[in-house]
């Protein structure tokens, strides 16, 4: 193939051409086309190394699995729907729970951070350094109606304790994300959540229940502290030291106004260990807290305190207090999540009360857990208890209605039925 242009420089005043061929560019095409790409040696060998190691895990896994009499699921199922997959599907959760599969599995996790700064599906990054709990950040459908049903369960289940003597007080615990947003940088918090609070606030109000709002004291406790620090620590999912206090103040001055009077006066001192390197849930949910302390992200710089109470009888914190012989004038209950676990709230919260506080708070007690275990409780006391704080946090309001929501109401009327 070629083309021609004319030949201005001919002699004899004929037009003429060029002759360009396109054979050679053709040729190195196709030759470059049907070349085979070459792999480096070092991929090559790393793949190897990785395929041999999941195989020998594989293994490993297997022969853990069968001497401690395991493959119960694989043995339960047998050849079943083979055609549909289910007896390799019931293989994978027998060797899911194998050591080895638990290994494997945080060194996947310590690889992703430190190759890829990869946290995993559920904890989010912010700006330097801060961490996020992803399930903050969860729009769940029907998620207002949901709410509307729990605001229906406080009210019956407030107003029934009411009528046996227990003053109850809801406390939200606002989303870190809410408080800390100027932290977010590129993580985005869906704007659909922003009326998640203000709306449960307006549920407590429109049903005449006691709610405390925290997200003023928290504010104000971030404004304090400015770019010190915050009122959830960087690296956790729950407040600050300094937010749990500050929670515990605005919950304190809120039952006094409601005619709290402490029975008897405890008072506490605190003292506080020098500050240190901490490391939150976060990193734990991560599944880096066992990389060496200069791999993972950095801890925040805490100071713990130290509760003395001044007076032989105080036993802060302590359920024995809220379910005792003592009378029921002095017994304080606090249900609620892992919020009322952390950063010494409760400790926190006797100390500002003067009083003790029974707490049977649970990590994961979202909504209802904690207060399911408090009506059981009650059913086995001589007393009603006298004031009880309910702390929620914001971001189970509007998760689906379980069982665990709809149980309060039956245990209701088995106390009621006492």
């Amino acid at each position: 193939a070629t083309f021609g242009s004319p030949d201005v420089g001919r002699t004899d005043g004929q037009p003429g051409c060029h002759a360009l061929s396109l054979l050679p560019v053709l040729n190195s095409m196709s030759t470059a086309y049907h070349e085979t790409p070459t792999t480096p040696r070092w991929q090559a060998w790393s793949l190897i190394a990785a395929f041999t190691l999941l195989t020998l895990a594989l293994i490993a896994g297997s022969l853990q699995a069968l001497r401690t009499d395991g493959f119960t699921k694989t043995q339960a199922n047998g050849w079943a729907n083979f055609w549909h997959g289910a007896p390799m599907r019931a293989l994978s959760d027998d060797l899911r729970g194998t050591p080895v599969a638990d290994w494997l599995g945080t060194r996947q996790r310590e690889l992703g951070w430190l190759l890829l700064k990869d946290l995993g599906p559920r904890v989010k990054p912010g700006c330097e350094g801060w961490l996020f709990l992803g399930d903050e950040l969860t729009v769940h459908a029907n998620g207002a109606a949901h709410a509307t049903r729990r605001a229906d369960i406080a009210k019956t289940l407030i107003d029934g304790l009411a009528a046996r003597g227990t003053h109850v007080v809801v406390a939200v615990t606002p989303d870190k994300t809410r408080i800390e947003s100027n932290r977010l940088c590129a993580l985005r918090r869906p704007a659909a959540l922003d009326a998640r609070l203000p709306a449960w606030s307006e549920a407590m109000a429109a049903r005449a229940l006691p709610a405390v709002a925290l997200d003023a004291p928290l504010q104000q406790v971030k404004a304090q502290l400015g770019g010190e620090g915050g009122a959830y620590d960087r690296t956790d999912t729950h407040w600050s030291l300094d937010g749990a206090q500050a929670a515990a103040q605005a919950i304190a001055a809120y039952l006094r106004s409601q005619g709290f009077t402490p029975s008897p006066e405890v008072g506490f001192t605190v003292t506080r260990a020098p500050v240190a390197p901490r490391w939150g849930d976060l990193v734990r949910l991560a599944g880096l807290d066992q990389l060496p302390p200069h791999l993972r992200p950095a801890p925040d710089q805490v100071a713990l305190p130290k509760f003395e109470a001044s007076t032989p009888v105080a036993q802060a914190t302590s359920a024995d207090a809220l379910f005792g012989d003592g009378p029921a004038a002095q017994r304080i209950g606090l249900v609620g999540s892992s919020y009322s676990r952390n950063a010494h709230f409760a400790d926190w919260l006797a100390h500002a009360l003067r009083s003790d506080v029974g707490n049977l708070a649970r990590d994961g007690g979202g909504f209802a857990q904690s207060m399911l275990d408090f009506l059981k409780q009650e059913a086995r006391s001589d007393a009603p208890t006298a004031w009880l704080i309910w702390e929620i946090p914001e971001r189970v309001l509007q998760d689906p209605i379980g069982a665990d929501e709809e149980a309060l109401l039956t245990q209701l009327k088995a106390l009621q039925a006492r």
